[in-house]
């Protein structure tokens, strides 16, 4: 075997010992899960999320700009995630979304 041939096998057995090693050090390789959270949290969670401006915010690619607009937005976010709004969002998507399967029950049941 010459050296390059050598050192060629090497890289290659290298490389592949490695591979499964990396791919496990990475989280958003996993598997996604099912969230802990209901659809209407997800729902009033986007709601005040495009509400507090960090939606607007996080399109900018103006790096000035955004990073003092970031932090209002994020305080803006944080107080409505905290406050009785967040809450009265849940229950109207919650209420509206039992309604809509309420209404799909009925249908089926024709």
């Amino acid at each position: 075997m010459t050296a390059k041939t050598l050192i060629a096998t090497a890289l290659i057995a290298l490389s592949a010992a490695a591979v499964p090693a990396f791919a496990q050090s990475y989280s958003h390789l996993d598997p996604i899960t099912q969230s802990q959270k209901s659809r209407a949290e997800v729902l009033a969670d986007l709601e005040i999320y495009r509400e507090s401006g960090l939606a607007a915010v996080d399109r900018t690619e103006d790096f000035d700009l955004s990073i003092g607009q970031r932090a209002k937005a994020q305080a803006r976010y944080a107080e409505l995630k905290a406050s009785p709004t967040y809450a009265a969002l849940v229950q109207r998507y919650a209420a509206k979304e039992a309604n809509q399967g309420a209404a799909t029950e009925g249908v089926a049941a024709r």
